[in-house]
């Protein structure tokens, strides 16, 4: 048993921790593929000069200040002569929808380098040393005629014989009103480039397509299971593996599917992500949150959700901000009503806290994102809640795990108790069978004397035996009642509230053997009573006498044509009593559970010697199995004398 206890402790415990650990190693292991932090080198007056740089040592990040002429799309001739190069703009305006971008990169002669980020924002033409490489959409200052599209880029760079090399982007954007921007951007080596480009991919696809196969099976489960939690977890896979633009437009969708279509889904992904975390905390607390509150917050997100393909794409990143505007009232109501619910009806437990601790590090991730989303493009673009979120759906189905599990321990505890409660009803119906019995008999001698005597009353003429047959009515009346008065106290359980008084050992065994006698006669049992004590019991007769017959009832159903001993000895303060037969004995492996209630072997309903074990703990003694093999059974208890308890 306390090898078993150990293995369910390593099991529930650290086992679990074990396979965390597992995971967050793997992960990070992934994560460390990807790099992160860059050396920065930084453009002056739209000229980078980086022919002291070593990439062989990395990747480099390029600070974007390059040159920008707003509303016009300026390809490199318009380069070519120096009198007449376009004015530059300092500073980008937000309604520009047309626009270009120029750098000139100085590096050593004959260098291949490699550059990548995102096209701009919504349609890009890149020219590289005065030739067209790169037409993603396509770019027109009609927008009609205009193809949005986001793509990842990776552009080879060749310094030539001169070390130089001009890029120029030019965009056309008719999405959304604010000007298109040049993002986050990286430079080095070719292979230092594709070094990295394999890192993004393998933490994109473990970490997004993980989202995908996590919420098909949260909603596998929540259709089995008809469970809100998984429902509620599905939904933050889907929106969190949607919100890695690079998984979604690169992987998931490709290029064949409708730009503006993908575009209006990624701005509701990046709406719904607040309300995913609103609907887990609900989820998992569904007692803390009112019903018609969940009802309201669903029935505004659909109307959001349903203006997001109906409204102009210009005016989706605002309908977006008023998703985050709605959902902060309704979180802040949520943590009031947490700290209501936690303080007046439950306080948290373990489990509690696990939980409430990931869901808070999940939002706090959500609005770290939400302060860096316009500022940072990496955050636009890839977010920084998938990985966080991994944990967190790992941590919550650990909760999860050990509801289910506490669940389905108290289903069984309750199945037991279903089991046991059958069984005393079992024994309950075949305990009044028998009352009714033992009543039946004296009513009967009653019954039958009256109306002899009756009739000789008639007749005028009384028997001799009259008297005596009068004191058989009265004796079996005094019987009768006490039949009764036993049937309510087993009926109200008032066995810990019995009375105790001076029982006399002979009186006890006299009224046994009376009542036991037939009994064992019928499987041709010889019943012996032998006392050997001078004193008296403390104790209340009609308990020990049940006590008695119970424990001759089961001897007498172990054995057939033998010997069954009742015998009372002194012992110090005790009274000691021994049960003993020749009959076949008790098994081996049922000997550790017969004072169990419910527990039978086939005979009885297993509430036999579990009631003799509580009526020798109301008279302070002690019930025990002295021995039992296939020559017989010896059972022991002990009952305290009168003088010691009176002196």
């Amino acid at each position: 048993m306390e090898r078993q206890k150990i293995r369910d402790v390593i099991r529930q415990n650290y086992l679990p921790a074990l396979v965390l650990l597992m995971i967050a190693v793997f992960f990070i292991l992934c994560k460390s593929r990807l790099q992160t932090e860059f050396p920065e080198v930084r453009p002056l007056d739209g000229i980078l000069d980086v022919r002291d740089v070593d990439f062989s040592s990395g990747v480099w990040h390029v600070v974007n200040e390059w040159d920008y002429y707003p509303g016009q799309l300026y390809a490199p001739e318009d380069f070519a002569v120096p009198e007449t190069v376009p004015v530059k703009h300092n500073e980008s305006p937000l309604d520009a929808h047309l626009g270009t971008w120029r750098i000139r990169i100085l590096a050593r002669e004959n260098t291949y380098l490699s550059l990548c980020s995102f096209s701009i924002d919504y349609s890009t033409r890149i020219f590289v040393n005065g030739e067209e490489v790169r037409n993603i959409g396509y770019v027109s200052a009609d927008p009609k005629e205009a193809v949005p599209m986001v793509r990842y880029v990776t552009l080879p760079l060749y310094s030539g014989e001169t070390g130089e090399i001009e890029i120029i982007y030019q965009y056309a954007n008719f999405v959304h009103h604010d000007a298109g921007f040049i993002q986050n951007t990286l430079l080095s080596t070719p292979e230092n480039i594709d070094e990295y480009q394999r890192g993004l991919t393998l933490n994109s696809l473990l970490v997004s397509s993980g989202h995908v196969f996590l919420l098909f099976y949260f909603l596998l489960c929540a259709a089995l299971q008809k469970n809100r939690e998984y429902a509620a977890l599905a939904l933050c896979c889907l929106v969190i593996a949607l919100r890695n633009q690079y998984f979604f437009s690169e992987y998931l969708l490709g290029n064949a599917s409708s730009f503006y279509i993908k575009y209006r889904i990624v701005v509701l992904d990046v709406s719904l992500i607040p309300a995913s975390a609103f609907y887990l905390l609900a989820a998992f607390y569904p007692n803390a949150v009112k019903r018609n509150i969940v009802c309201l917050f669903t029935g505004i997100f659909a109307v959001l959700g349903l203006l997001h393909f109906l409204v102009p794409t210009q005016a989706l990143v605002t309908l977006c901000h008023v998703c985050y505007y709605v959902c902060a009232p309704f979180l802040t109501g949520l943590i009031i009503r947490f700290v209501r619910y936690f303080r007046k009806e439950q306080k948290p437990n373990r489990l509690d806290v696990l939980t409430l601790l990931s869901i808070s590090f999940f939002i706090v991730m959500l609005v770290w994102e939400g302060i860096h989303t316009g500022s940072d493009s990496t955050v636009n673009h890839f977010g920084v809640t998938p990985l966080a979120m991994v944990f967190c759906i790992l941590l919550l189905a650990i909760v999860i795990n050990s509801r289910i599990q506490y669940q389905t321990a108290m289903l069984r505890q309750v199945r037991a108790q279903n089991i046991l409660l059958g069984q005393m009803y079992d024994m309950n119906q075949d305990f009044l069978r028998t009352i009714a019995h033992e009543l039946k008999t004296p009513l009967t001698v009653i019954s039958g004397y009256a109306q002899l005597i009756e009739r000789q009353m008639e007749s005028g003429c009384l028997s001799e035996k009259t008297p005596d047959r009068l004191r058989t009515i009265y004796s079996e009346a005094d019987r009768l009642g006490d039949l009764v008065t036993r049937l309510i106290d087993y009926s109200y359980g008032r066995t810990h509230d019995a009375e105790m008084r001076r029982v006399d050992i002979e009186e006890l065994f006299r009224s046994t053997a009376a009542i036991m006698m037939p009994v064992c006669a019928r499987r041709q049992n010889a019943l012996t009573f032998r006392n050997t004590c001078s004193g008296v019991l403390h104790g209340n007769f009609e308990l020990l006498q049940q006590l008695l017959i119970n424990l001759i009832v089961n001897a007498t159903r172990h054995t057939e044509a033998g010997q069954i001993l009742v015998e009372a000895k002194e012992e110090e303060s005790f009274i000691v009593f021994t049960v003993s037969d020749t009959g076949s004995g008790i098994a081996a492996e049922d000997v550790p559970y017969i004072f169990e209630k419910g527990f039978t072997t086939g005979q009885g309903r297993g509430l036999g010697l579990a009631i003799c074990r509580d009526i020798v703990s109301v008279h302070s003694g002690q019930l025990e199995l002295v021995s039992t093999s296939p020559r017989g059974t010896i059972f022991r208890f002990t009952v305290l004398k009168w003088e010691e308890v009176n002196e």
